[in-house]
């Protein structure tokens, strides 16, 4: 669990860097999309995956059987929470909505590749936490 949550920190802290540094450099581009909402962005996801790695793991431990449901159900909560959130920062910045979905499409991609990884990294060799 300390790896993955020191990877989450480090992949965070790169992802904030980039967010500001993209909006930094393609100001013309992003300038519809308020400056905190891509940084707000990047620190949801690594409070959403977080808590969902914690809660997967937690349940990988207590009943090994039923990792699957629990992975499978805790995936499409974090899902429909992601379009919640999707929806209204597109709603809070109409100007910028497209923008901000593709920046938070992004992250999405990123953070879903890396719990992934890391899941199956763990389901291999649990007694590894």
């Amino acid at each position: 669990m300390k790896r993955y949550l020191t990877g989450l920190a480090i992949l965070t802290g790169v992802m904030l860097l980039l967010a500001f540094a993209v909006k930094w450099m393609a100001m013309p581009f992003f300038a519809p999309v308020a400056s905190w909402m891509l940084p707000a962005a990047v620190l949801y996801f690594g409070v959403a995956y977080g808590v969902q790695y914690w809660m997967t793991v937690g349940a990988v431990n207590k009943n090994p059987k039923a990792f699957i449901q629990f992975f499978l159900a805790t995936t499409v909560g974090v899902l429909l929470l992601h379009i919640v959130v999707l929806i209204g920062g597109m709603l809070i910045n109409p100007a910028g909505g497209k923008r901000f979905a593709i920046g938070f499409l992004i992250l999405y991609v990123v953070y879903t590749v890396y719990m992934t990884v890391s899941l199956v990294l763990f389901m291999r060799n649990p007694e590894n936490k």
